[in-house]
């Protein structure tokens, strides 16, 4: 079986995925006869304006699973837009958490700390839509509406809920918890509404209904909950739905055979054991598809390859004891952006190309 090897893949691992791009399809039944309402959304009558709901939902349509990498600040999400070969992308509220904070997420991370991290992390990632993390709601279910609606605000294609007890925690940690059923499908009522809302009024946002049942200690079969959870979801109306933390294929499998009109998406984190769950293989994203799914959500790659490669070089500038510097070091000229590629990156040129419009010189009489 095909497993994903990063530290093999070229710079740009995904191709831009289009009709030449091969991969497996959701086996049984077909995806144009499971879309429903999310199908009738996307092929009104009048034509719509591009938003970043609609080039999500049109990527969720097509065939196949799509690939969902997860960033936690603008710089993430800018080379993500600069690649050229995802068609969305994910902030991950963990990422958020170390990188603003350098705490674990536990509940650490305010409203006001995600929401900020996501108005840039949009404005960076361009045209790529991106789906927004909003754990509880941060809150009951005024603060789940107001999420929706600060999110749809901030530029985020979609906001996913989650039925964790407050505070909450990464699911695939020690120690989840979740709400009982009734208190779930309110606060996922409440982001539904509210995502009404914003339709009635012009915009649009995918909301995401998400459960913790499967890792959570507070559930004695974390799977058939998280089977029943999800459906109910579905019947509410979320567009996307998914669980976390799946024990094996059959489990995936057996999931994406009961939905019946809301996408779906696999989340994986690689080495992700701490919640008690043996060490599973990651799944591609062809894998993810043939099992039925439609995103497969890497959530903690990008910032594991960070943390990695700053240790790296942290360890080679604590031995400057010798006659040269680390990165003349063969092995490391691969390490390092050459400074006139990371001013390509940060837009330098761009920015001074705008300056120039105003040189003061211009304006001399």
């Amino acid at each position: 079986r095909a497993v994903m090897t990063w530290s093999a893949a070229p710079t740009l691992a995904v191709a831009p995925r289009d009709a030449s791009r091969t991969v497996a399809r959701r086996r049984g039944v077909s995806r144009a006869s499971r879309s429903g309402a999310f199908r009738a959304l996307a092929s009104s009558s009048a034509p719509s304006p591009e938003t970043p709901a609609s080039r999500l939902r049109r990527s969720l349509e097509r065939p196949g699973c799509v690939v969902m990498p997860s960033v936690y600040d603008a710089l993430g999400a800018k080379l993500v837009a600069r690649s050229g070969a995802f068609e969305c992308a994910f902030m991950s509220g963990y990422g958020v958490s170390l990188s603003r904070l350098g705490d674990p997420d536990v509940g650490l991370a305010s409203f006001a700390d995600v929401l900020d991290a996501g108005t840039h992390i949009c404005r960076a990632a361009g045209d790529v839509p991106m789906v927004g993390d909003g754990d509880t709601g941060f809150g009951g279910v005024a603060n789940v509406r107001r999420t929706v609606l600060e999110f749809h605000r901030a530029g985020f294609a979609a906001v996913s809920i989650e039925d964790q007890v407050f505070p909450k925690r990464c699911a695939f940690a020690k120690g989840v918890r979740v709400v009982d059923r009734p208190d779930a499908l309110a606060r996922v009522r409440a982001a539904l509404d509210a995502r009404d809302e914003i339709r009635q009024n012009g915009g649009d946002i995918l909301v995401i209904g998400r459960t913790d049942c499967r890792l959570a200690t507070n559930v004695s079969d974390g799977f058939e909950e998280a089977l029943w959870r999800c459906a109910a979801f579905e019947d509410m109306g979320a567009d996307v739905v998914y669980f976390e933390a799946p024990r094996s294929e059959k489990e995936m499998e057996t999931f994406n055979q009961r939905r019946s009109s809301a996408r779906s998406m696999l989340a994986q984190v690689e080495r992700g054991n701490e919640g008690g769950a043996d060490e599973k293989q990651v799944l591609s994203a062809a894998q993810c598809g043939a099992l039925g799914y439609d995103a497969a959500l890497f959530g903690l790659t990008l910032l594991s390859a960070s943390a990695a490669a700053m240790q790296s070089a942290l360890a080679g500038m604590a031995n400057l004891d010798g006659e040269t510097h680390p990165s003349a070091a063969s092995d490391a000229r691969g390490a390092l952006l050459p400074f006139a590629e990371l001013n390509d990156v940060a837009g330098m040129d761009a920015h001074r190309a705008f300056e120039a419009r105003y040189d003061p010189d211009l304006f001399r009489v």
